[in-house]
């Protein structure tokens, strides 16, 4: 066992120091951002904090004991992003060395030993067991109830009992939608040399055991609803909103394609086209064993989680994850029964166990795409790229409105910066608190493609960067911008430099003069959706009753500027106000 760990280990050691955009960078940036607050501000797990959506920048989902976790790490020095990384792989390792402890009880070693195998040596693994991602600790409370529950069975010893009991309580407190369905073989099992004990205080062991996580369960749920349900831009986040997102429609049950996909994803991504025949094998085995009643429940932990949840592992791919223990355990067990019926010679077990190696090589090197890119590429630059923009212009007390990222916050993560994130189910609640809450910087991802009439809650919007406006209700609170624009009719303008012109907007520079001081264009045509700029650098602006041109614009006395939608026609003058562009 510890061999194959170890060699796992190795084989990802490299790719820790990754950012977490690799592979779902918003959900992996939405753990790591909760720790890193932990860490800087103290654990406090019935308040997590995910400074996406707004005051009071609470989106609770899971019991946030990852993320408590990982703020430990960086409390001893470690970088944040190889905190999260760390804490996964440690999740991820705990949960391959429960299923080797409880395929072993309840098998035998050879079992264990390719059930470790096939569940280190996936393509899947190799991306999802060094993420910063819940998943795993949520597997390893799974199967860690199931094996304190099989060993309470037939020791009876409380201390093994309790163990159950916080292995369950974390796996459930952590994803249910994971923990829950390891019930069944828990129960399942058969206790083959039980201590004598009263029918009664099994029954109340294992109530107390079940009934415990699940209350603990509901709590949170309830209290997770709550914080969501108080704010008019999360309550679309609340359990009952997002039933038919998490268990999907009835029709997607019966639909081929969907199914193509899961099944695909679990085919090419987790067992390999051998693990198909293993697991044909394993339902062989299954009927032989005098355990039927707990390789049925794995079987269950593995099929009905995608019966139930459709929708999801539909969307998310990374939802294998809570499978892949169940999986691992049947190709082990079908491992197992191969190997006890091959000859006790030693030569044809070698061959055997090389073969069992090798087909584990092929599932990885089968599916080299999916995992390599992950080691290889950098990973999503353009993230990357918007979140330095975003910290170039901005003051880490400010509060930053996002257009265009629904509410991933792998960009406000790295810009470290707090904010409220404009999604389609809430746009104009955010825009309200944007404006209400007196926001002064917003980030539009694609600017040219986006209706910038959501900015018209504001007088004045001033381009500060390439994906960044200062917006405010008076000049005096717009952050320094050399090009404004304004709705606002109480504008001094000094000498007439140009009057009637008409600018077609196709993408052509149209050449205007330029104050000593500044410029005023005033456009006569307000209303349209044209957006104008004037260098490269700077996002372009709707067109307003006014736009102020700072003079480090021109060039030779001009300007160049552009414009894109319908045409306009405008009046320039000098600007009286030149401090503010």
């Amino acid at each position: 066992m510890a061999l194959a760990l170890t060699v796992f280990v190795l084989a990802v050691v490299r790719t820790l120091d990754q950012p977490l955009l690799e592979a779902h960078g918003f959900r992996q940036t939405q753990t790591a951002y909760t720790a890193r607050i932990y860490h800087q501000d103290g654990i406090d797990l019935l308040h997590p904090k995910l400074p996406v959506l707004g005051e009071p920048f609470e989106v609770p989902f899971e019991f946030p004991l990852f993320q408590a976790a990982a703020s430990v790490v960086m409390d001893a020095g470690v970088d944040d992003d190889v905190a999260m990384r760390l804490t996964g792989l440690v999740c991820f390792l705990l949960t391959a060395s429960l299923l080797y402890g409880l395929v072993r009880h309840v098998a035998d070693r050879p079992s264990a030993v390719a059930a470790l195998v096939a569940f280190l040596a996936t393509p899947f693994a190799l991306i999802w067991g060094r993420t910063s991602m819940i998943e795993y600790l949520a597997t390893a409370g799974a199967v860690g109830f199931a094996w304190a529950t099989v060993a309470w069975r037939e020791n009876r010893r409380p201390e093994v009992a309790g163990l159950a009991l916080v292995a369950w309580l974390v796996g459930m407190l952590v994803k249910p939608t994971t923990a829950a369905f390891w019930l069944l073989p828990a129960l399942g099992y058969r206790p083959t040399n039980p201590r004598v004990t009263s029918r009664g205080r099994t029954a109340a062991v294992l109530a107390l055991l079940v009934l415990v996580p699940l209350a603990a369960t509901a709590l949170w749920t309830r209290h997770a609803d709550a914080i969501k349900a108080a704010s008019p831009v999360t309550d679309w986040l609340t359990s009952s909103e997002l039933e038919d997102w998490n268990f999907g429609s009835l029709s997607q049950r019966f639909d081929r394609g969907v199914w193509g996909v899961i099944v695909g994803r679990v085919v090419v991504h987790v067992i390999g086209l051998a693990g198909v025949a293993l697991l044909a094998v394993a339902l062989v085995a299954l009927a032989r064993s005098v355990q039927r009643l707990f390789w049925v429940g794995v079987v269950l932990a593995g099929a009905l989680p995608p019966l139930v949840f459709t929708n999801l592992y539909l969307v998310h791919d990374y939802y294998l994850a809570a499978v892949t223990p169940a999986l691992a355990a049947l190709l082990g067990f079908a491992a197992g029964f191969i190997w006890r019926h091959l000859p006790p010679k030693a030569p044809i077990r070698a061959v055997a166990a090389v073969t069992g190696l090798l087909l584990a090589a092929s599932t990885v090197g089968f599916d080299h795409a999916y995992w390599r890119h992950a080691w290889d590429d950098e990973p999503d630059p353009a993230t990357l790229a918007l979140a330095r923009q975003l910290a170039r212009v901005s003051e880490p007390d400010d509060r930053i409105g996002v257009i265009g990222l629904d509410w991933s916050p792998a960009v406000l993560y790295y810009a470290d910066r707090w904010g409220l994130m404009i999604v389609d189910q809430r746009e104009a609640e955010a825009l309200d608190a944007l404006h209400r809450e007196r926001y002064h910087r917003v980030l539009v991802r694609q600017p040219e493609e986006t209706d910038l009439r959501a900015l018209a809650r504001w007088p004045w919007v001033a381009s500060l960067s390439e994906n960044v406006y200062g917006v405010a209700d008076g000049m005096e609170e717009l952050p320094t911008s050399p090009l404004l624009a304004t709705d606002s009719a109480n504008i001094a303008a000094g000498r007439p430099l140009r009057h009637g012109l008409h600018i077609r907007c196709d993408g052509r520079p149209a050449t205007i003069p330029s104050g000593a001081h500044g410029t005023l264009v005033r456009v006569a045509n307000v209303g349209s959706t044209t957006q104008v700029s004037a260098a490269d650098g700077l996002a372009p602006l709707p067109a307003r009753r006014a736009i102020l041109l700072s003079p480090e614009l021109a060039t030779d006395g001009t300007i160049a500027l552009r414009c894109s939608g319908p045409p306009l026609t405008v009046d320039v003058s000098a600007a009286v106000f030149p401090k503010r562009v």
